[in-house]
């Protein structure tokens, strides 16, 4: 009988995703706002992911981590509120189904949860979402005020 070896997370990687975790949650600039981010460590190499709130959150918690003893690498997939924002509403200027719906919209970001506010027929509502949907860091899309 053939055995498989399965990867497994080696103690010092346990140990180092616990310190980082802990890093993390104390940051200063992301405590008041309850962002999550998720920490993965591989051979002292840490993987960030999540949504938070703005650019300097993610520099920071960058910055932060690599100063924990230990860390070899840092990997960052964070997202933040503001380059959400910004990349939903250059997507939504410069796509084929949203460029000709008339400006006078808002689109916000929260922890990833886009919200885009104006009037729109159902047509213009369902190619906002669909739009909306194929940007990275996007958890999920709202749009209110439809007609």
């Amino acid at each position: 009988m053939d055995t498989i070896a399965l990867p497994t997370e080696t103690s010092a990687d346990l140990d180092l995703e616990t310190a980082v975790a802990e890093v993390i949650r104390n940051l200063d600039i992301l405590r008041p706002t309850h962002a999550e981010v998720d920490v993965a460590v591989s051979g002292g190499h840490v993987t960030l992911s999540g949504i938070v709130s703005s650019i300097f959150a993610v520099t920071e918690a960058v910055r932060a981590v690599q100063a924990v003893p230990g860390v070899t690498g840092v990997t960052s997939q964070l997202y933040d509120d503001g380059t959400i924002t910004r990349q939903a509403a250059h997507a939504l200027a410069v796509e084929a189904q949203t460029k000709d719906i008339p400006l006078g919209y808002q689109v916000t970001s929260l922890f990833g949860h886009l919200s885009v506010i104006g009037r729109f027929t159902p047509e213009q509502e369902a190619a906002l979402m669909a739009v909306c949907q194929n940007i990275a860091g996007v958890r999920s899309v709202r749009v209110h005020g439809a007609n």
